[in-house]
């Protein structure tokens, strides 16, 4: 998809803003690595306009990651902690389940140190056969099961599949419907009562009715940093009432000009750029309301 970039402003001066889901730290790319040093990332994003930095955790070596990193960050950062479907799909067998008994219990004997559980979720691309989804299904509900009574919010990661994301073995499968992670993930939250004002839709992708419909039931949507360039990321949200939309830039994930492993928290501002754009509002006013949304969301500052 070709970028969009020339027909937004770009991000206004003296703009404030709070990233609500970035990964710093975490592993570095092994290929094409110009990243700045994690350091340097954190005080460019705290010196320029940033009140307060969340990032996500997805299985056990990210929260050991982020814990060292604290140490110097007490002020101003928060994480939260994640299961992540990918490290359901992707992490062995022989290792999965020492890791996943270590992450047990420190989100049970820690819950004063971190902000939310998160990211969890379920992901249809990565997980392209119905063994691996219902596997995906199965860990969720076992995070849920474990977690109802936290009273922390939820972070979730939802990617639909693609039509290249059908299993052939089960090609009539619901699994393999355009918005059949969505829907899974919404029937198991009803199961367990979850309150939808606890839950926030992280990089929030569509499909695009639920740009209205998920805000209406009282979910958050989150607005990445590529909504800046890409159209696809931005209209999913064009609807959403402002209340319920907070910024993010995934990073190192979804850059504002182009999709790699570039991006930094301090572009989230391009997320502003591209709610105001969407919501035809001034990018002070995105500032404002988001940043509010986000302490609120989160119980910060």
């Amino acid at each position: 998809m070709m970028s969009e970039k020339n027909y937004i402003p770009e991000p206004e001066e003296n703009l404030n803003f709070i990233d609500v889901h970035c990964h710093l730290p975490f592993p570095r790319p092994r290929k094409n690595d110009i990243l700045p040093p994690d350091e340097i990332q954190i005080q460019d994003y705290l010196k320029n306009g940033g009140l307060y930095l969340i990032t996500s955790t997805i299985d056990m070596n990210t929260i050991q990651l982020t814990l060292k990193f604290m140490k110097n960050h007490e002020e101003n950062y928060g994480f939260t902690c994640g299961w992540a479907p990918q490290t359901i799909t992707f992490t062995e067998i022989t290792i999965y389940q020492k890791q996943w008994k270590n992450w047990v219990d420190f989100i049970d004997n820690n819950q004063e140190k971190y902000l939310a559980i998160g990211e969890i979720g379920l992901d249809f691309h990565h997980a392209k056969t119905l063994k691996e989804r219902n596997r995906q299904i199965k860990e969720l509900n076992k995070i849920l099961e474990l977690t109802q009574d936290y009273e922390k919010p939820y972070i979730l990661h939802i990617r639909n599949p693609s039509k290249n994301d059908i299993d052939r073995e089960h090609p009539n499968h619901i699994f393999n419907n355009f918005n059949s992670a969505t829907e899974e993930i919404l029937k198991i939250l009803k199961n367990y009562n979850i309150d939808s004002k606890k839950v926030l839709f992280h990089c929030f992708s569509g499909p695009e009715e639920y740009g209205t419909l998920l805000p209406r039931q009282g979910f958050t949507l989150s607005v990445p940093s590529s909504a800046y360039g890409f159209s696809q990321w931005r209209n999913v949200t064009k609807d959403t009432p402002l209340d319920k939309l907070v910024t993010e830039t995934d990073s190192y994930y979804q850059h504002p000009y182009k999709r790699g492993p570039f991006n930094t928290p301090i572009n989230v501002k391009y997320s502003i750029a591209a709610i105001a754009y969407s919501h035809n509002i001034s990018q002070k006013e995105v500032s404002k309301k988001t940043i509010e949304n986000a302490k609120r969301f989160f119980n910060i500052i």
